[in-house]
């Protein structure tokens, strides 16, 4: 590696500290030609001399539909694979399949590295898609604590958005970046010796700059002059016999090609269409000629240096050669040809996701084989990478005639995909101009239909598309009977609530019992609007006969939606215990059958329960790293809950910078249409703003979506009933009168329905104790609030008490609130909470030292509960990531 000493020194150490156990990323990144692919090798010599075992994989150009295709070569190819190629299985076809695919992808990698050090080389991934973008966002991150090492090639400033996006993330995570530059005149000449084996002269370096520095031109360019006798070499020294540069860099490599025998000619420009690399039966089978009679030309071409070899395959010489043979031929030829090796590849095995991209560029208008291949790949990709579904199924609509057979499934194939894919403005175009045009309306309503059941989408979204399919006149009974419940139950998650109940007549109608399609989605909505206006305990009960009479079609999705509603209602009745015990099946059941958004829901919702019961340790475990304010513009519309939950945890934990971010995801919150989404977002800025001391900053956050629209902020969906003594802590400060007697209203409309909910009771009592300033009523909610589950609002009900005690001279009874207050903060790590607490005990003139009740040394109770929920799998004999990478010391940056 002439030239390349510091940075073979900076892959040295890296590959050390992985050796040491734990992981590191390397990225590389340099123009075609500067020798990354050099790099790699020498990484992987480095490797091979410190034991480790290594992985390589190279993206190719056309295969970018194929999902984490370098990644799977470099874990399960070679002679020597990492893992073995029968270990994964094939049971990822499910809408999750990305995710669970990665995750059992780390299992494997985790389980590999325990028997020593892995490398994991990646090669040229600018031509990979989003998979690998979402792998290297996890798997580096997640297996940190192992002695994995990832060395990642790229040329600068290309590939798609999200792997630019995750390659600067890992640079900001402390990856080693190699951006490799032209080779100084001090390396020109170390390889000017390698390949004629004698100094250059200084005439001859001159002559070298006229290629940069690049070092394969550079190889090129000398081995030029060798073979076209240039140079001559005496006493040790090259001097040049002629100035001018050989043919093999000044020639085209269509000129380069003619100088070639007609075999050799028609032999590479075939190759070039069956991609980098490919199999001598491939070439043949394109040539439409005996192996026999391929072997000069190959050996021809291998000559040239623009063949070699690769393992059991051939391959061009590099990149540049491959591209510059393609570039010899006319346009209409290399699509000609590239789609004639689409043909081969697919005769000999390969999938129609790994020829897709090749058919997408080269087809031509009304090519039927085209067509039906790229509308499987897009049906296969539409749940692992929906923005290349829609892609496929829109090219594919480019060459299928107006009346084509297919036509209607690849616009519904588009439609969906664009949806998925988050492209919400041009999957409304297209759906109000190509749906109708090319589909019943039955089956356009049916399409709408899945639209409206895709989890990742606003549920204003959701509810348009069901409301446009109720538009389309002759619609089956059963059609139209899901349609009433989706926008039913969209609209009132959506916080539509008004509108909801408005139009819950009319979807009762369509959906009269529970033999009808949609029944229980409208039973699920009907719950949540008994939810949203205050009777609890009703949703509970109409949510529970629900599900006890159980779901047509095993529909697991509906299932796991309605548990993650019960723990919500549970968790409002104080019944905190049996939301738990629902979060435990619900994650074994997501887990079961790989639902990737349904274990997010049950993890995020117990993670806010959590908080709730002032377990702060192990609501951030389960909070954070869920999303970050670069990604908040795709995520938000499906985790405001969670946003304003880790605010909270933020400001509770004393953490300033952290609480900042999730405020700036907050305003982004604001400009989604979803009122809930708004509302999630307004009323974390306001506790944020009054954790800064700004309360009429807080309340201008309340009135940001409207001076009326304060009022209908609150309850959120789902709501925390905590909140309400919060808002009117804001009201009072800002003096809206009307804002706190209206929070009261409902708090005390929620107790009347609910007769018996401790923390209800509690709450009426700490609104109205702060509005009125009255003592009794906050000696009453913090005397209720002692007695249930939510230690956090006791401490906030004592606080309050005892500032008014304060007020009026109650000096000892304020003490003892207070105390009691910093006892439960302190409890709980509420750091900021405790400090803002002892602050009011000095200006009492008491300095109190946080205590914290002693733990035993050794033991299970020891262990926080955090802690021993990660610690108590491996003492039953199931180790994890997680513990190693909790219970590691590990070298930080």
């Amino acid at each position: 590696m002439r030239g390349r000493a510091t940075e073979v020194a900076a892959i040295g150490a890296r590959l050390d500290e992985v050796r040491s156990g734990v992981g590191s990323v390397i990225i590389v990144e340099g123009r075609a030609g500067l020798g990354k692919t050099r790099l790699l090798d020498a990484c992987v010599s480095m490797a091979a001399e410190r034991s480790f075992r290594v992985g390589r994989g190279v993206a190719e150009p056309h295969r970018r539909a194929v999902e984490l295709d370098a990644l799977f070569d470099a874990l399960f190819g070679g002679d020597k694979p990492l893992v073995a190629r029968n270990a994964l299985g094939d049971l990822h076809a499910s809408p999750e399949q990305r995710f669970w695919l990665l995750r059992d992808i780390q299992a494997l990698i985790e389980k590999a590295a325990l028997r020593g050090p892995l490398l994991v080389c990646l090669d040229d991934l600018h031509w990979e898609g989003d998979g690998v973008a979402v792998a290297m966002r996890q798997l580096p991150k997640e297996l940190a604590s192992l002695p994995v090492g990832w060395v990642m090639a790229f040329r600068p400033n290309q590939g798609p958005p999200l792997l630019q996006r995750a390659k600067d993330q890992l640079e900001d995570a402390g990856a080693e970046v190699i951006r490799l530059g032209p080779l100084g005149r001090e390396a020109v000449t170390q390889v000017a010796v390698d390949v004629l084996g004698a100094e250059p002269d200084d005439d001859l370096l001159r002559k070298a700059d006229q290629v940069r520095g690049n070092p394969f031109l550079l190889i090129e360019f000398f081995r030029g002059l060798q073979d076209e006798h240039l140079v001559a070499v005496e006493a040790g020294r090259a001097t040049l016999v002629e100035d001018r540069l050989p043919r093999r860099v000044s020639d085209s490599m269509r000129v380069r090609l003619l100088r070639m025998s007609p075999a050799a000619i028609r032999l590479a420009t075939l190759a070039s269409a069956l991609g980098r690399r490919f199999s001598v039966h491939e070439l043949a089978q394109l040539a439409r000629m005996p192996i026999t009679e391929l072997l000069d030309p190959i050996e021809e071409l291998a000559e040239a240096d623009i063949f070699t070899e690769s393992g059991e395959r051939l391959a061009f010489g590099h990149d540049l050669i491959r591209e510059a043979v393609r570039a010899s031929s006319p346009v209409p030829v290399r699509r000609a040809l590239d789609r004639q090796a689409a043909d081969v590849l697919v005769a000999r095995g390969a999938l129609p996701v790994e020829v897709a991209q090749q058919l997408a560029d080269c087809a031509e208008p009304g090519d039927e084989a085209a067509i039906a291949t790229l509308l499987e790949a897009a049906s296969v990709l539409g749940s692992s990478d929906p923005a290349g579904s829609a892609e496929l199924a829109g090219r594919a609509l480019e060459l299928a005639p107006p009346r084509h057979a297919l036509r209607g499934p690849l616009v519904a194939r588009r439609a969906v995909s664009l949806f998925a894919a988050g492209r919400l403005e041009e999957a409304t175009r297209f759906a109000a101009s190509a749906l109708r045009q090319a589909l019943p309306a039955e089956e356009e309503a049916t399409v709408r239909l899945a639209v409206a059941g895709i989890f990742d989408l606003s549920h204003d979204v959701r509810a348009d598309n069901a409301r446009a399919a109720l538009a389309l006149p002759g619609l089956s009974a059963d059609t139209r009977a899901r349609l009433w419940a989706s926008l039913v139950y969209n609209l009132v998650v959506a916080g539509r609530t008004e509108e909801a109940i408005g139009l819950l007549p009319k979807a009762r109608d369509a959906v009269p019992d529970s033999r009808h399609a949609g029944w229980f989605t409208l039973e699920m909505a009907r719950s949540a609007l008994q939810y949203q206006t205050s009777d609890v305990n009703g949703a509970l009960e109409t949510l529970t006969a629900a599900q006890r009479h159980g779901l047509p079609h095993q529909d697991d999705a509906r299932e796991r939606m309605a548990d993650i509603f019960r723990m919500s209602f549970l968790a409002a009745l104080d019944r905190f215990d049996e939301a738990f015990d629902v979060a435990d099946n619900g994650v074994a059941a997501a887990q079961k059958d790989r639902q990737n958004w349904a274990l997010r829901g049950f993890e995020t919702c117990r993670g806010r329960q959590l908080l709730q019961r002032g377990r702060l340790a192990e609501a951030a475990v389960a909070l954070e790293g869920r999303f970050s304010l670069e990604d908040a513009d795709r995520v938000v519309g499906r985790v405001a809950p969670t946003v304003v939950a880790l605010g909270k945890l933020k400001i509770h934990g004393g953490d300033d910078a952290g609480a900042q971010e999730v405020a700036e995801i907050a305003k982004l919150m604001l400009r989604a249409s979803t009122p809930n989404i708004q509302g999630h977002g307004a009323w974390y800025l306001a506790l944020h703003a009054m954790s800064q001391g700004k309360t009429d900053e807080a309340r201008d956050w309340l009135c940001a979506c409207g001076h009326a629209n304060r009022l209908k902020l609150f309850p959120l969906f789902p709501f925390e009933i905590e909140d309400d003594p919060q808002l009117v802590r804001i009201a009072v400060a800002a003096g809206d009168g009307q804002l706190a007697e209206h929070i009261i209203e409902k708090a005390e409309r929620r107790c009347e329905l609910n007769p018996g909910v401790v923390s209800f009771k509690a709450v009426v009592a700490h609104a109205k104790g702060l509005w009125q300033g009255s003592a009794h009523d906050l000696q009453t909610a913090a005397a209720l609030f002692a007695t249930g589950p939510r230690p956090l609002a006791a401490a906030s009900a004592l606080e309050d008490l005892g500032r008014l005690q304060t007020s009026v001279g109650a000096t000892d009874d304020a003490i003892s609130s207070l105390d009691r207050a910093l006892a439960i903060n302190a409890q709980a790590g509420a750091s900021w909470d405790a400090a803002r607490v002892r602050s009011r005990l000095r200006r009492l003139g008491v300095r109190r030292r946080i205590v914290i009740p002693e733990r035993p040394a050794t033991g299970w109770e020891a262990l926080t509960s955090a802690e021993a929920s990660v610690v108590r799998p491996a003492s039953e004999g199931k180790p994890t990531a997680k513990l190693r990478r909790r219970c590691s010391y590990r070298r930080r940056r």
